[in-house]
């Protein structure tokens, strides 16, 4: 722990909120050059935090510069290594020397002002103003020398909003027949029957849309073309009338199927065994009631 950097946090830095608490968490694993990391595990005990939203506070810290990546997360001899980082903690020290928080006694110092140390070799203290050193350091401290380039103010700044969350393709309409391309199996009565049922097919059906297409009429029609005129129009009445999606026929099929004739024998008929043995039992009855006579 270093308290330099904590230091450097409570009054140099200009993260608020969660960025704060974050920051505040690694200056707690940071040495006296600013070098800190910790594993996710750790951060989210210290900041009681959601692992996305410490994620996203490092990169608004690393975009504003109050933090560096030095070294990424990796594996060493099976074990996970956690990222290093760096606090611009030597920074400010080399520009505006170390600072001293005073403790709260009763001074003749105004409230809101840190004593600062010059670079010099003169040990009297310097009565700078908060505010007015935190500008001054912003203004003027240099980026910090890194290994790797400094990331994008924002993970999307660079990247158009459509590539992010790319617009859903719309469906292609399916498009309506129209009684022009279709031949009709039937006469005139038919055709106002169709007629109507193209007009029913145009409205929802049960709170679904189903636009009546080419190849969909082709099929109906073929159906249409199995029965006659009167049974067409009756089912395309009754479809309309119940609301279905197309007319039914199946009724109409089993009347349309006829009955085969029973088969009529030709040529004499032979008697089976049982009418033979009933004619020589009605023979033998015959002949001992005529020897009873």
């Amino acid at each position: 722990m270093s308290v330099a950097a904590t230091n450097w946090v409570w009054t140099q830095s200009m993260a608020e909120g969660a960025d704060r608490l974050v920051l505040l968490a690694l200056a707690d694993f940071a040495d006296e050059t600013g070098k800190c990391f910790g594993s996710w595990g750790t951060m989210q005990r210290k900041t009681r935090l959601a692992r996305s939203t410490i994620a996203r506070s490092i990169k608004r810290l690393e975009a504003a510069g109050e933090l560096t990546e030095i070294e990424p997360a990796k594996t060493f001899n099976g074990r996970n290594m956690a990222t290093v980082w760096q606090l611009p903690v030597g920074r400010c020290q080399n520009e505006t020397g170390p600072i001293l928080t005073l403790p709260p006694s009763d001074s003749d110092i105004t409230p809101g002002v840190i004593l600062t140390l010059p670079p010099s070799d003169s040990d009297t203290p310097t009565i700078v103003n908060v505010k007015e050193t935190r500008k001054n350091v912003s203004a003027a401290a240099p980026a910090p020398a890194t290994a790797s380039p400094s990331p994008p103010s924002s993970p999307s700044a660079n990247v158009p909003p459509d590539s992010i969350n790319p617009p859903k393709p719309k469906k292609t309409p399916k498009l309506e027949v129209a009684e022009s391309e279709l031949q009709l199996p039937h006469g005139a009565g038919f055709r106002r029957a169709w007629l109507q049922f193209m007009e029913h097919r145009r409205h929802p059906i049960r709170g679904k849309r189903v636009p009546l297409t080419k190849r969909a009429a082709e099929l109906v029609l073929e159906d249409m073309a199995k029965i006659n005129e009167q049974q067409a129009c009756e089912a395309i009445n009754m479809a309309i009338k119940t609301a279905w999606i197309v007319p039914y026929i199946d009724k109409y099929l089993q009347e349309s199927v006829k009955v085969a004739a029973p088969a009529i024998r030709t040529g004499p008929i032979q008697p089976s065994e049982a009418e033979r043995r009933m004619l020589a039992l009605e023979a033998l009855q015959a002949q001992q009631m005529k020897g009873a006579a």
